[in-house]
């Protein structure tokens, strides 16, 4: 919270590679889920097959509306993303954003001030960027950006040549 505001980060994680892209917005709105999205689809290297989210209003109206689509499952279906929504009550199905949510407040919230969400994003770009250097243990000490290097590479490369 600054200036009595809140301040939200979206959070995305590769599965694979857990290469991280996160961003803040003022207002936990359905329609900063989209604009994070084309964000996310702009930064990634990638074609983004599946999006795994919970159940909240800003990505799904599933639970509140029968026949109105929110506004991210509209995007998703028109850049033919497949939505997953973890079933309800069950935060361990999103671990992964909830560690690296718990990770971000040790190295970067505990330690950071700013003034505006535009400061937030600022500093947040430079944070994002160390932890996607970081070597993990998960990924046998590579970094995110390193196996990522390599699965892209592993991409390009012709079937016949790989073996």
């Amino acid at each position: 919270m600054r200036d009595n505001k809140h301040l939200y980060q979206w959070t995305a994680i590769d599965e694979c590679t857990r290469m991280r892209f996160v961003y803040g917005f003022e207002e936990h709105t359905p329609e900063n889920s989209v604009r994070f999205l084309r964000m996310l689809i702009k930064k990634f290297p990638f074609k983004i097959q599946t999006i795994q989210t919970d159940n909240g209003t800003e990505f799904t109206y599933k639970f509140i509306s029968d026949d109105k689509m929110s506004p991210m499952d509209e995007y998703l279906k028109k850049e033919q993303i497949e939505h997953v929504l973890i079933p309800p009550r069950t935060p361990w199905h999103n671990g992964k954003v909830e560690r690296s949510h718990r990770n971000d407040q040790k190295y970067f919230y505990d330690w950071e001030k700013f003034g505006s969400v535009d400061e937030l994003n600022e500093k947040l770009a430079k944070h994002l960027i160390w932890s996607n250097q970081k070597p993990m243990r998960t990924l046998g000490g590579k970094t995110p950006l390193e196996l990522l290097a390599e699965k892209l590479e592993e991409s390009t490369v012709p079937a016949s040549s790989q073996g």
